[in-house]
């Protein structure tokens, strides 16, 4: 389990450095992705992880 929690600690200590590597070097598209892509991202989880829980239970009640 602790090998698990260092492997994603790393992963997330890499993707906020390149997050922050290309807004620094791209400030428009950076604010674009911040305020915009994230919370489309973010509704298009919750969408999806509600349609693998909803769908199952669905076909099984017609």
């Amino acid at each position: 389990m602790s090998a698990f929690i260092k492997r994603v600690s790393r992963f997330e200590n890499r993707m906020d450095a390149l997050m922050e590597r290309f807004i620094f070097h791209h400030k428009l598209l950076g604010l674009l992705l911040i305020f915009i892509g994230m919370p489309f991202i973010t509704l298009a989880a919750v969408c999806v992880c509600t349609m693998l829980i909803v769908l199952p239970i669905a076909l099984l009640f017609g």
